[in-house]
């Protein structure tokens, strides 16, 4: 239990899946399925966007973009500023990382998409 939850918000994914499920099963009992559908399908994929978000910040994308030379600075100067290329180097390969939000965002925005889909069916 302590691995899931450090994994992602064991609680307040239940919680949220939960409110999922009931928002589906009240559009099927009032007859507005098509409305609740497109509800929790757009929640969907909000929530997908804001793991792929967390994804894209954990990834080091802008680690080691090239120093230009400034107007005015010398040689010995630009060399003395320049980027560790190892240091660079070291960052860019470690491994993705992905936060608990990302993981939660992930299984809440997957749960809306498939009761969008089921209760369209």
């Amino acid at each position: 239990m302590n691995k899931l939850k450090k994994n992602y918000y064991v609680k307040t994914t239940a919680v949220l899946q939960l409110i999922g499920v009931i928002a589906a099963i009240g559009g099927w009992l009032i007859q507005q399925p098509l409305l609740f559908s497109n509800i929790l399908f757009l929640i969907g994929l909000f929530l997908i966007c804001i793991s792929i978000i967390d994804v894209l910040l954990g990834a080091h994308l802008l680690a080691g973009w090239f120093r230009h030379k400034k107007k005015g600075e010398t040689d010995e100067e630009y060399r003395k500023n320049k980027l560790n290329l190892k240091k660079v180097a070291e960052l860019k390969n470690k491994p993705i990382q992905i936060h608990r939000i990302g993981i939660s965002g992930l299984i809440l925005g997957v749960t809306y998409i498939v009761l969008a889909i089921i209760i369209t069916w």
